[in-house]
């Protein structure tokens, strides 16, 4: 009789975390959103795009000092949503920069016109989500997709 008391206890409990959980999570999703502060401006020869599409990208990245292994890249779009993001390696042995291939998300592609910006950061900005809605991006890099390339 103890173990089953104990055990519907634990079960109630875990429920209750469950519920609470997706509760906050659909609560905090619907009021904050995260703002992604600009960070050092580079000279365009430190990063480039090498090849552009709609629906992909490709950026070569010269490292600039410090960092990890793999640091977070997001690509925004003006209204600062993200429409490609992830974790990617910045060592390759010899070299001292590092390509970046971006997919689009499936119901975003990249519009002739439009302002984007590549921000590369040390965490994932969901990570930060729950504590602050400032996101700090170690690199900083603008630009406007044209269509034609």
């Amino acid at each position: 009789m103890r173990k089953l008391l104990f055990s519907s206890l634990v079960l109630v409990f875990l429920l209750g975390m469950v519920s609470c959980a997706s509760y906050m999570d659909k609560y905090y999703k619907g009021k904050k959103k995260i703002h992604f502060y600009h960070g050092k401006k580079h000279p365009d020869v430190f990063i480039s795009i090498v090849d552009i599409s709609s629906t992909d990208i490709k950026f070569k990245v010269t490292r600039l000092g410090g960092g990890g292994i793999y640091l977070y890249h997001v690509v925004l779009d003006e209204n600062e949503e993200r429409i490609s993001e992830g974790w990617f390696p910045t060592r390759r042995v010899g070299n001292d920069y590092y390509f970046v291939t971006m997919k689009m998300k499936e119901e975003n592609a990249l519009q002739a016109g439009m302002r984007y910006r590549l921000c590369i950061g040390g965490q994932n900005p969901d990570q930060v989500y729950y504590r602050t809605n400032r996101y700090q991006c170690y690199v900083d890099y603008e630009f406007v997709f044209s269509g034609n390339d």
